[in-house]
């Protein structure tokens, strides 16, 4: 079995794995260069459209910026404000025929002058949305028309390329992608390149498991925070590991569920008191791999040795995706955990009479993560219960 151990706090550009005892997986070359090449066409159509869109997300900018001075009424904004933009315009008129008003209410105090201010406010915040509203609406009907380019444009986000088939099709083709396979690497460049495929299981990238903090709400309303990440990288392979607690609507879990998730919980000795959700400790996975790499028939993320693996998850091989999935953790998968033993990623084999052969894997690093695990256990024992009740007040959505 050829198993890619990354054992190194930076990012390594290595000598390739193939002229070592642990040579690439026999797909991976056909699977990198046909990425490389349909990546050309699928870049220079997001190059296309970003340009189109470019003007319309400046002019969402300068609407919000608009939207701002209109809420802190900061006046400094009206030289700049554009006379022959329509709505700028408006904006103008707002700020002079206010500024007007509020002189007169300073003198008179009159409530019919205070009304009319806040109704022109009330006006004109509209009018600057309904701006808003329009741009975003112009451009989801212009994302539209491609709308397949986000799904096809996943696969070339972040990756790695191979050089010579990138300029095999840009012969014929343009974009930034060609422009940056013309010329040397700079500390500018937008897009890394191998000059063999095979090379792509030489380069190894790995990331420390991050200090956890507790919960708190996200950017997008969302909770966010109470996880630590382990990440690593071979190639355009990706694995993202998240040890986190999984919530849960009470509603929504079966009653084996609620009585599993509680002796877990007992044995971690984890206290949870929300009414409205059930919890216990879980692993978010991601995994970069919709397309197998070398006749594997199923992928697993275990402890010890992939001969004899003790397995926390198994996915299908093969979806066209990458694979993700939140797997409830046992209580002896929690402690292997926090104790700093590695967790892996293996491509596994039918090997016949039910026994399945270890091909390929990638070992996940360690460091910081018994600490890591062990501080958000911590957490979870003490604080977690309080912190979700001052986020989500019982009843609440």
């Amino acid at each position: 079995m050829r198993f890619a151990t990354i054992a190194t706090t930076l990012f390594l550009l290595c000598a390739p794995l193939s002229a070592q005892d642990d040579p690439a997986p026999a797909g991976l070359a056909a699977i990198e260069l046909e990425r490389s090449r349909s990546c050309v066409g699928i870049l220079a159509r997001v190059d296309a459209l970003d340009a189109v869109l470019e003007p319309m997300a400046t002019r969402s900018q300068r609407l919000l910026a608009v939207a701002q001075a209109i809420a802190l009424e900061d006046r400094s904004v009206v030289d700049s404000l554009h006379a022959e933009d329509p709505v700028e315009a408006q904006v103008r008129a707002w700020f002079i025929e206010d500024g007007t008003l509020a002189e007169q209410y300073a003198t008179l105090g009159t409530t019919d002058i205070a009304q009319a201010r806040a109704d022109g406010r009330e006006a004109i915040k509209t009018t600057v949305a309904d701006a808003l509203a329009a741009v975003q609406t112009e451009a989801d009907e212009i994302m539209a028309q491609d709308s397949e380019l986000g799904t096809e444009a996943g696969g070339c986000s972040g990756a790695i390329f191979v050089r010579k088939a990138v300029l095999e099709m840009c012969a014929t083709a343009t974009g930034s992608l060609c422009d940056e396979a013309k010329e040397p690497p700079s500390a500018e460049s937008q897009f890394r390149f191998v000059e063999s495929a095979n090379n792509m299981w030489g380069i190894q990238d790995l990331r420390p498991w991050t200090s956890p903090g507790p919960l708190a709400p996200g950017p997008t309303g969302q909770l966010d925070g109470g996880r630590t990440v382990g990440y690593a990288r071979v190639g355009n392979l990706v694995i993202t590991l998240a040890f986190q607690p999984f919530l849960r609507d009470r509603e929504e879990a079966t009653p084996e569920e609620l009585q599993s998730y509680q002796v877990v919980n007992d044995s971690l000795g984890l206290e949870f008191s929300h009414p409205n959700f059930a919890f216990t400790p879980a692993l978010g996975i991601r995994v970069a791999l919709p397309e197998p790499l070398e006749n594997e028939s199923s992928y697993i993320i275990h402890f010890g040795a992939p001969q004899d693996p003790d397995v926390v998850w198994t996915g299908a091989v093969g979806t066209g995706q990458p694979l993700e999935a939140m797997i409830p953790l046992s209580a002896a998968h929690v402690t292997r955990l926090q104790a700093g033993e590695p967790l892996s990623l293996a491509a596994m084999r039918d090997g016949g009479a039910g026994i399945d052969e270890p091909i390929f894997g990638i070992e996940l690093t360690t460091i910081n993560q018994g600490p890591a695990a062990q501080a958000l256990l911590g957490y979870m024992a003490s604080q977690l219960s309080a912190d979700l009740l001052s986020l989500i007040k019982p009843g609440g959505a």
